[in-house]
């Protein structure tokens, strides 16, 4: 039997010639999207495809004109796949295009943006781009370049399985000059672009370790995610009978490995005496909730939606946060922790994305101890609360993170690294574990699966489980 390695590495060479077999342009972009879309939804450990990007755009470059040249329109160009009203993506870009360091902006959506978010992406005298739907593949990505090619640096924040702004982006550097950076927002995932951008803009330590194995890391620079936070925390009063919060998208809070935060819910419940307030999980359909929230009963309290007024009345109230684990709740952790709200969670080996980690413990229990020191002391020991909250605002800070991608091409190495002490290891395999203990894969819903990519992937799939029971 082959090793779990060279059975990845055999199945993404199968995958690769499919995909390669296409032939014609659209087909082939077609099926390398719905890989895309596979690798993103499925940790297998396959982080990039360089020389597949690289094939495409020496492939089918002489479809393709050179646009004529034209006076450069602005700076950055900022392209998402698609703008939604309340989204990681959007609210970046929103965030970076309004700082002084890259005023001079433009937006584009190549897919798809609700009218509600073209103010928002646009900037004066540069509205927002939004790229007609096109059944002609040429044609768009045509469009596209010709768009690339009025920038000096196409900035992209775009979908993991995007291929399309990938190829117009080769495209763009190699017949019109153009610089090519690429915001790592899906940073722990597969994704396009690594084999195209000039510059990748990291956003965590973990992100900066997996880029080694991506073969990127030459071309690593840490941007950080931006925030709209306080200028000064607010000192909160003591909070003796407050419930205790967590937020984060409800596949975050959901078990994998050794790490459960239903079954952590249920203990830290029983010893704290607190309501659980819980903001994300949605008790239809996650059914991993639904035996612990039978255990505590009407000391939890779930929330699958709630208005942002709702939200932050009930931050207001909590006594403590904690982070969804495993997989961390993203920006909600530094936001509540600088707006004063004592802050916990657990260092994974996933971390690595907010100085704010100076705040997370090193196991579950060693959390559940530490929230209930807390909660029956009111005191954090051995925790530096102001210097940590300053290097919050400093590493998340809009104008910091806009000045770091305005200058990603003059810093020296050491000025490219994260800016802070990471207080654990980073385990760059962290997903890929939780995925191959998994009874289920996550089919594509994005894009129009590929028959015989399906077929390539549950073989490699029923392969993988034998692999892993025998290990």
């Amino acid at each position: 039997m082959p090793t779990a390695k060279l059975a990845l590495a055999s199945f993404i060479q199968d995958c690769v010639d499919r995909v390669l077999a296409a032939g014609e342009l659209d087909a082939c972009v077609r099926r390398a999207r719905a890989l895309g879309e596979l690798l993103w939804k499925n940790d297998l450990g396959q982080y990039a495809l360089p020389a597949l990007e690289l094939a495409l755009l020496q492939r089918y470059q002489h479809l393709f004109k050179t646009p004529a040249q034209q006076e450069i329109k602005a700076t950055y160009l900022h392209v998402l796949s698609q703008a939604y009203t309340a989204s990681g993506h959007t609210r970046v870009v929103e965030h970076l295009i309004a700082s002084q360091a890259l005023q001079d902006s433009a937006v584009l959506v190549t897919e798809k943006a609700p009218p509600a978010t073209w103010a928002k992406l646009s900037t004066p005298g540069h509205p927002c781009i939004c790229m007609p739907k096109s059944s002609d593949r040429q044609e768009k990505l045509q469009t596209l370049l010709n768009y690339f090619s009025q920038y000096k640096i196409v900035v992209l924040h775009i979908h993991p399985y995007d291929i399309d702004a990938v190829i117009a982006a080769g495209l763009a550097r190699q017949l019109c000059g153009t610089r090519i950076y690429m915001y790592n927002h899906a940073d722990h995932v597969f994704s396009y672009g690594h084999g195209m951008a000039d510059v990748v803009l990291e956003l965590s330590y973990y992100g900066w370790e997996l880029s080694k194995l991506r073969g990127s890391h030459d071309k690593c620079v840490f941007a950080g995610i931006p925030l709209k936070l306080p200028d000064a925390t607010t000192a909160r009063p003591e909070n003796a009978t407050g419930h205790i919060a967590s937020a984060g998208s409800a596949y975050k809070f959901k078990p994998g490995g050794d790490y459960s935060f239903p079954d952590f819910a249920v203990r830290l419940q029983a010893r704290t005496g607190r309501k659980l307030m819980l903001i994300g999980p949605n008790l239809k359909t996650n059914w991993w909730w639904w035996k612990p929230a039978r255990q505590m009963g009407a000391q939890a309290i779930f929330h699958q939606r709630m208005a942002y007024q709702d939200y932050l009345i009930c931050m207001r109230d909590a006594s403590v946060y904690v982070d969804s684990f495993p997989l961390t709740g993203g920006t909600a952790f530094p936001e509540m922790a600088v707006k004063g709200l004592p802050s916990f969670g657990i260092l994974t080996g996933a971390h690595g994305y907010s100085p704010a980690d100076l705040f997370k413990s090193s196991s579950q229990q060693a959390l559940l101890d530490d929230m209930d020191d807390y909660l029956r002391h009111q005191q954090r020991k051995g925790i530096e609360q102001t210097v940590i909250l300053q290097k919050i605002r400093e590493v998340h800070d809009i104008e910091q993170v806009a000045r770091r991608i305005s200058q990603a091409e003059m810093v020296n190495a050491q000025e490219k690294q994260p800016p802070w002490h990471n207080p654990a290891p980073i385990n760059c395999d962290f997903y890929e574990k939780i995925w191959y203990t998994r009874k289920l894969f996550t089919p594509p819903i994005h894009n129009l699966p590929d028959w015989k990519l399906g077929v390539l992937f549950l073989k490699y799939w029923i392969q993988s489980r034998q692999l892993s029971h025998q290990a």
